[in-house]
């Protein structure tokens, strides 16, 4: 709720990145950069503290995570729709939302590789590069995928395999850590000849 008013008050405001490669500065709107906080509160929300407990649980706990992913994935595009339009920038929803499907897929990314509750780490790590390499004489390079004008289609596609990709990653993390290297090491013992 909060981070949809924040879209809504802030949305029009411009924030000035410099150019890598040239002195001048790159205003980019606040409404394409909200969508970094809603992805990283909607993955850093799937940390639980009692994750050995819950690895017990008669539900795979990979399921309820994407569940409760896809349900705050959800709110988000919801408030964020809701807090651009209110604000009169209609025009910034398709940027925002295809914005929030890539960071979104970054974060869950950065959830497998950190652990959930570092989901922000490279979400804001990636932002860098992105405006401030990802511009050059003015001119967007095709992988700043961010900064691309929503119309360009390979970013509508690049966004949703990060995306998939993110999730994939994210659901295939708990069956690791659960069996992890302590069942590799059991089989090896079963697997061994006794003497």
């Amino acid at each position: 709720m909060l981070l949809s008013v924040a879209a809504g008050l802030w949305g029009r405001s411009d924030l000035s990145f410099p150019q890598a490669f040239g002195h001048l500065l790159t205003p980019v709107p606040v409404a394409v950069l909200i969508p970094i906080p809603f992805s990283c509160v909607a993955v850093v929300s799937l940390h639980s503290t009692m994750a050995e407990f819950e690895a017990g649980a008669a539900r795979r706990m990979p399921h309820i995570d994407l569940w409760q992913l896809g349900v705050l994935t959800l709110i988000s595009v919801t408030g964020l729709v809701a807090g651009l339009s209110l604000a009169g920038l209609v025009e910034a929803v398709p940027a925002a939302v295809r914005n929030l499907f890539w960071w979104l897929g970054i974060a869950c990314l950065s959830g497998r590789v950190f652990g959930r509750r570092l989901a922000w780490v490279l979400p804001l790590a990636a932002a860098v590069p992105v405006y401030v390499f990802g511009v050059v004489d003015g001119e967007v390079l095709a992988w700043a995928i961010p900064k691309l004008d929503p119309n360009v289609p390979h970013s509508w596609v690049v966004s949703a395999l990060v995306l998939v990709a993110g999730l994939v990653g994210l659901a295939t993390e708990r069956r690791w850590r659960r069996s992890g290297w302590r069942s590799i090491r059991q089989r090896n013992r079963a697997a061994r000849p006794v003497p």
